[in-house]
């Protein structure tokens, strides 16, 4: 055997390593971000239907939101207006929808058309958002949301 041959053959085996070893890694990147796109949907399913027990279940307690008027308000505030019978969301339309998976924290970033009623009055906002997801316990719950109001 010739020793560029043995050289070749030895960079392959080493590449055929590489890949076996990351390759894992790979496809748990694709299905953390498939499972994060799942989790984003049944969240505003959850905001329209008012499914607090799903909100619950992916707010981390010490989550911090921050409005399109830039105030902050936590998981409690947000789930006592989902609970409010006189507030509802009536639309909610999700553009643009990014997902980043980095090891146990996702980033989602996209626009949103959202209307809503407050005591019967009708209103639409335009915004972009972020939401920072991060897996606690083997499961992944929202710790950090902001949005961003934009012109239609």
């Amino acid at each position: 055997m010739s020793r560029k041959f043995a050289e070749a053959v030895g960079l392959l085996i080493g590449l055929a390593l590489i890949i076996f070893v990351c390759a894992p890694r790979l496809n748990a990147a694709n299905d953390d971000a498939a499972e994060i796109k799942q989790l984003s949907s049944d969240y505003k399913t959850a905001l329209l239907t008012r499914d607090t027990k799903f909100l619950s279940s992916v707010i981390a307690p010490d989550e911090v939101n921050v409005g399109t008027n830039g105030q902050p308000f936590d998981r409690q505030a947000l789930i006592a207006k989902i609970e409010n019978p006189s507030f509802s969301y009536k639309k909610i339309e999700i553009g643009d929808l990014a997902v980043q998976v980095v090891g146990d924290m996702a980033l989602t970033r996209g626009t949103a058309t959202v209307t809503s009623e407050t005591s019967g009055v009708s209103a639409s906002d335009n915004f972009r958002f972020v939401r920072i997801w991060q897996r606690l316990a083997g499961k992944w719950q929202v710790t950090y949301f902001q949005a961003t109001h934009i012109q239609a």
